[in-house]
């Protein structure tokens, strides 16, 4: 609030008295009752239910820090707002006696009403109600003598109903003698529960924002920082209670996690927007230079494109946390490459990752140094078996999001459309290595997950609601063959698989019913031998199978994978468990082993070699033997890690072919 505002601030004394700096305010509603009750003490003033109720305590907050207990008893009031327009200025300010000695703090609030009965074990405080409506309130223990008690007031509100609602915590901070001075950071994944946000592209944005603010919150954690989240499930939480989690642990910033949309009637515009980070100039502690920074590197990061900064002083997360605050919109879900690109749990990830670099950057800390990574063992040379595709690219295309395939010597590939609106980023297109101009569209739709089989090249249409579409070898006779959308598509024998809402699903190749295999939530699937390899997020991304007829489900390790993909009996693994090394594990589980202590992050194979991106090296493309050895720089990188393509004895990656050799 700033200090020029001239406003009433209503304060509750032990007399219950209306107080403005310069002195006394009697409103006229209140004379008759002041007259009335002048010779006896006033226990409080309240709001509808009556002018000398006492504050209601309605809920307490624990949030359980690193280097502390935060503990925050919320003290609610509420005034009539009839003729009052400018409400911020007035707040709730409790009356509290505090005592301390060496192993005990006690603080006496008066005039409170008491709604919650008891705390749960949790809770370091005791609560004990005395006479007189006042609640005595105790600490024991060592952390007594330094524990620190303040208040914190919420943003003032009108309601619909009229009525000015006031909200002040009682704030106690109990240091757990560990550690000290740490940064705090809050994070708040946007929406969630009924509140999906936008819905586009067949992505609900709650479930995005989630994902990337708990990756972001370990990345955190693993630095140093004490880390709130103000939702760890699909709940929907209050705008205020967003703000307030900042402002009762006193963060040292605040950062919202969204991704943004557009009207329908300005859906064309789409292409023009990539990433932009909000602010809130007129905050108490505006926090422009990180917002800059942290779309610098949310955008180099993703390679998105850069839309305008937006100062917005209206939104209620930014306008009522008292700390540095800024709010993501990662990338422009209508646009069909950014909805590919955040689908993508490994651009998720490089998203929390640029959150947490950006905001080091900006508190002035030096991103912990690497540990000297330990010498690789000598691993044994490995005969790696692959065997060849009957029809398609089935081995590792659907893991490579199908952005390239192989038919009678036509190569299949996406290619960047020239699309002024913006509504078809990439088109599928065709090219023969051995015939010069011989470049062909085959479906000028935004295409994506692209397969072939004798039937023909099956594709996602994403200029048709996802839906799955097969054609001819040159474009002809196009059918749909779902109505629902497919993404991560496969075959096996006689049907296809595909990832529907998260979940594995397969059909007939002539089409037909789709049937559901299981319930996790699975990414990066890769067919292989009559069997399904996913990772498997309702399991912590660990590596899992299933037959196609929906049995035999089992894990195959306990590591966190970043990207996986299937060559013989091994399956190939960015291991996040461990610092995103190359891993490797036999199908059926046995025989795990640490390939590269490189960052690897997409992966692909051909009969021979490995192929990885090279996250340490601006994503180049390498390739090494299945022993480890034999490390080799392929393609040069950008900034950017994409799909790698490995067909027909070309590889395709960041938009080039080259020959394999």
């Amino acid at each position: 609030m700033p200090d020029s505002v001239e406003l009433v601030q209503w304060e509750k004394s032990q007399l219950g008295l209306l107080k403005r700096k310069g002195g006394l305010v009697l409103k006229k509603w209140l004379i008759v009752w002041l007259s009335v009750f002048c010779s006896v003490a006033l226990p409080g003033l309240a709001g509808a239910s009556g002018p000398l109720s006492p504050y209601m305590i309605s809920e307490i907050k624990l949030f359980s820090l690193q280097d502390r207990q935060v503990v925050a008893i919320a003290l609610d009031d509420q005034i009539p707002g009839k003729g009052i327009d400018e409400v911020l200025g007035y707040r709730l300010k409790p009356s509290f006696d505090e005592q301390r000695q060496a192993d005990r703090l006690t603080v006496t609030l008066s005039n409170v009403s008491l709604s919650v009965k008891e705390l749960p074990p949790e809770f370091p405080l005791q609560l004990e109600s005395l006479e007189a409506g006042r609640l005595k309130i105790s600490l024991k223990g060592l952390a007594a003598s330094r524990a620190e008690v303040s208040t914190v007031h919420r943003k003032t509100v009108k309601a619909r109903d009229g009525m000015i609602r006031l909200r002040t915590y009682l704030v106690f901070n109990i240091p757990n003698g560990l550690k000290k001075n740490q940064p705090t950071v809050v994070l708040d994944p946007g929406h969630g529960g009924k509140d999906s946000g936008a819905v586009q592209n067949f992505i609900h944005e709650k479930d995005l924002n989630l994902d990337i603010s708990l990756r972001a919150a370990r990345l955190f954690a693993g630095k140093g920082w004490n880390v709130v989240l103000t939702r760890r499930t699909d709940v929907e939480t209050t705008l205020l209670e967003r703000a307030d989690a900042a402002n009762i642990v006193n963060a040292t910033v605040f950062i919202s996690v969204h991704h943004n949309s557009l009207p329908e009637e300005t859906m064309h515009r789409s292409r023009e927007f990539g990433t932009t980070v909000l602010y809130n100039s007129s905050a108490a502690k505006p926090a422009y230079d990180l917002a800059r920074i942290m779309q610098d590197e949310l955008i180099g990061s993703l390679g998105t494109q850069r839309e305008v900064m937006q100062d917005r002083p209206k939104l209620v997360v930014l306008n009522s946390t008292w700390v540095p605050a800024v709010l993501t919109e990662g990338v422009m879900m209508p646009n069909p490459a950014n909805a590919k690109l955040i689908l993508d749990r490994f651009q998720r990830h490089r998203s929390a990752e640029a959150i947490v670099r950006a905001t080091e950057t900006w508190y002035g800390r030096k991103v912990l140094a690497a540990k000297k990574p330990a010498k690789p063992r000598s691993q044994p040379a490995i005969r790696l078996t692959v065997n060849a595709p009957s029809v398609g690219n089935q081995a590792g295309n659907s893991a490579n999001r199908g952005i390239v395939a192989e038919s009678a010597g036509w190569i299949y590939y996406l290619r960047k459309a020239d699309s002024v609106s913006g509504n078809k980023e990439q088109t599928l297109w065709r090219f023969y290595p051995d015939r010069f101009m011989s470049d062909q569209l085959v479906a000028d739709q935004e295409a994506w997950d692209i397969n072939v089989t004798a039937e023909g090249v099956y594709y996602s249409n994403w200029s048709d609601r996802q839906t799955l579409y097969l054609v001819a070898p040159d474009g002809s006779n196009a059918r749909k063959m779902t109505d629902g959308p497919v993404q991560q598509l496969g075959f096996s024998a006689d049907r296809v698989v595909f990832v529907r809402n998260r979940n594995i699903y397969t059909m007939p190749r002539s089409g037909g019913m789709a049937l559901q295999l299981n319930e996790d939530v699975a990414e990066n699937t890769v067919i292989r031998d009559g069997w399904i390899y996913y990772a498997n997020g309702s399991d912590g991304f660990r590596p899992y199978r299933v037959r196609v007829d929906g049995t035999g489900r089992s894990k195959i390790a306990e590591d966190e994978t970043l990207f996986l993909t299937v060559a013989g009996e091994w399956l190939l693994y960015s291991n996040l468990s461990d610092g995103e090394k190359l891993y490797r594990i036999k199908t059926d589980g046995s025989g795990r082993s640490k390939i590269s202590e490189d960052r690897v992050g997409y992966l692909n194979f051909d009969q021979k070699f490995i192929y990885f991106t090279h996250t340490d090296q601006k994503n180049a493309l390498f390739r090494i033997l299945p022993d480890g050895v034999g490390k080799t720089k392929v393609m040069e990188g950008g900034t950017v890690a994409g799909p790698i393509g490995v067909v027909n004895g070309k590889l395709y990656y960041q938009g080039l072919f080259q020959e394999l050799k």
